[in-house]
């Protein structure tokens, strides 16, 4: 038990709040680039659905 003590790394805090925040506030994404990546899927996903359509119909 006290090995695991000696090991603990106190200066790197797996569980400090404050730097687990610091950390999200500056990977995160912006509420624009959410917006952009949200739109851009929905079009991939609708783009997708219609050359399928084209495809079974025969029309491509």
């Amino acid at each position: 038990m006290a090995k695991e003590q000696e090991d603990y790394d106190w200066i790197n805090d797996p569980f400090d709040e404050k730097k687990i925040a610091e950390e999200r506030e500056h990977m995160g994404m912006s509420g624009t680039s959410k917006t952009f990546v949200g739109v851009g899927c929905l079009l991939f996903v609708l783009g997708f659905i219609v050359l399928i359509g084209l495809l079974l119909f025969g029309i491509l």
